[in-house]
């Protein structure tokens, strides 16, 4: 298994996001999506357990946690994820747009340089 402290969990190697894949750190400082969190955890004893798959060691959860409660967020992470990926969606969708309609006009122009223009058919 591959540390990604770049954006991604490393066990399931999507990428974090602000409501459904929140970075989150166990005790051993390594950092994990909140749905992997969960598959990985256990009940022992009462206390929720959570084994790290880098480096095997074992995060306690107090009784009565839950993982969201105990575990910090990754700060770091955190602020690299964009606040609303669908606004960061719509703005790359924009500038596509910007960029075909400057295309388009581009091959117009180079159309119309083409075409011999009105004036100079009047004075043939």
């Amino acid at each position: 298994m591959v540390l990604c402290e770049d954006g991604e969990c490393s066990v399931c190697l999507s990428p974090f996001s602000r409501s459904d894949r929140i970075p989150r750190v166990l005790h051993c400082r390594h950092t994990f999506c909140e749905p992997c969190l969960e598959t990985m955890s256990q009940a022992r004893n009462g206390l929720l357990t959570v084994g790290c798959p880098l480096c095997r060691r074992v995060t306690c959860v107090g009784r009565g946690l839950s993982l969201q409660e105990a575990l910090w967020v990754n700060s770091k992470l955190w602020d690299r994820i964009p606040e609303d990926a669908e606004e960061e969606e719509e703005e790359e969708e924009e500038e596509e747009e910007e960029d075909g309609r400057k295309q388009v006009v581009q091959e117009e122009g180079m159309e119309a340089e083409q075409r011999p223009s009105p004036q100079a058919e009047w004075w043939v």
